[in-house]
């Protein structure tokens, strides 16, 4: 992998683990006030929950640049 696809890669995960962050403890105020829960805020939540996974997962798994490539 080269070096601007692990950038690519690194700061996409970080985005989506910041945004999942953001709305998770919406989810919760919303939740315990008894009040449902918007859809899209479910469904924007997961997705940013699968990013943030699958980038983790695709970190873990190559070696780090050297910044030879």
């Amino acid at each position: 992998m080269s070096v601007r696809t692990y950038r690519l890669v690194l700061v996409g995960c970080v985005l989506a683990w910041f945004l999942l962050g953001l709305h998770v403890p919406a989810l919760a105020e919303i939740g315990h006030e008894g009040h449902r829960v918007p859809s899209l805020v479910i469904a924007f939540s997961s997705a940013f929950a699968v990013a943030g996974a699958a980038g983790l997962s695709i970190l873990l798994r190559v070696r780090a640049p050297t910044g030879r490539d």
